[in-house]
C-alpha cells in the first residue's frame, strides 16, 4: 500500500514538473524579441542547423508583428519542407526566409 502511494506521489510530482517546464517555455517564447526571431531564421538558414527553428515555430509570440512573421515562417516551412535531401527547407523556402530576414534587419 505504501509503495502505491509513493508511486502516485512520484507521478504527480513528475506531472507538475513537466507542466511547469512547459509553462516556462511558453512564457519565454511569448517574450521573443526581434533579435530572437532573426536568430531563429538565421539558424535554419545556416549549415550548422540546431533545434532553435523548431522551437521558434512551435510556440506563439506575444508581439503581434513578430507573431505574424512566425506565421509566415510556418507557412513557408510547411510548403517547402523536405523538398531537398538533407535540408529541412528547400531552396525556394530559404529564399523566402531570406527576404523575411532582410525585412526584419532593415526595420531595426
Amino acid at each position: 500500500m505504501v509503495w502505491i502511494l509513493a508511486t502516485i506521489l512520484l507521478v504527480a510530482m513528475a506531472f507538475c514538473f513537466f507542466w511547469w517546464a512547459k509553462y516556462q517555455t511558453k512564457k519565454a517564447h511569448a517574450a521573443f524579441t526581434k533579435a530572437d526571431v532573426i536568430s531563429a531564421i538565421e539558424n535554419v538558414l545556416s549549415p550548422d542547423y540546431h533545434d532553435e527553428w523548431d522551437s521558434f515555430l512551435a510556440w506563439p509570440i506575444g508581439d503581434s508583428c513578430l507573431e505574424s512573421v512566425r506565421q509566415r515562417c510556418i507557412a513557408i516551412s510547411g510548403a517547402h519542407s523536405g523538398t531537398e535531401k538533407g535540408k529541412d527547407i528547400g531552396s525556394a523556402g530559404e529564399a523566402q526566409l531570406l527576404l523575411i530576414l532582410n525585412e526584419l534587419k532593415a526595420s531595426i
